[in-house]
């Protein structure tokens, strides 16, 4: 008797499990539809791909450690997700685009502070080269969510172009 109630048990876990995550789809699409994306094609389930929030907990995992709550893991994930984008730019671009970012968005940030930040970032580059340079979509957005047994992470990516498209969409 007690095995037919876990059953019933694990099901319906699943089940919710399953809605939350159809939730966390639907709000993280609704907010990119209002947002700067209107109009671009958005990837948040790619069919037959691999799953964006997998490459991104992957690619931040050697500095996991950094993000011991949840607050930090989410500023980890965004400084994880400069870089990534950093990286898709023609070298000469990328740290411009680094130095914007901490310059510029972070006025009121010690110097030292964002000193280190850069490194983090430009390590963080570096990786996506090395072990990820094939994956080329943008990440546009992603959802933290707090599960009581660790996180769960929603990705939103768009396909960006390659170097050999880029020149011959200009040709």
């Amino acid at each position: 008797m007690g095995s037919k109630s876990g059953k019933r048990k694990r099901k319906r876990t699943r089940k919710h499990k399953r809605k939350q995550r159809q939730e966390q789809f639907e709000h993280l699409k609704g907010k990119l539809e209002q947002g700067p994306f209107q109009g671009r094609e958005i990837v948040i389930e790619p069919g037959g791909e691999v799953k964006m929030s997998e490459v991104l907990a992957e690619f931040v995992e050697p500095y996991r450690e950094l993000g011991d709550t949840e607050d930090n893991y989410r500023k980890l994930l965004e400084l994880a997700i400069a870089a990534w984008n950093a990286s898709l730019l023609p070298e000469e671009g990328q740290q411009d685009m680094v130095d914007e970012l901490f310059d510029k968005g972070m006025p009121t940030v010690e110097e030292e502070v964002k000193t280190g930040l850069k490194e983090i970032v430009n390590m963080l580059i570096a990786r996506k080269r090395a072990y990820f340079a094939d994956c080329r979509r943008a990440i546009v957005d992603f959802e933290l969510t707090d599960t009581g047994s660790g996180y769960h992470l929603t990705v939103a990516s768009a396909p960006t172009e390659t170097p050999s498209e880029a020149s011959s969409a200009g040709a």
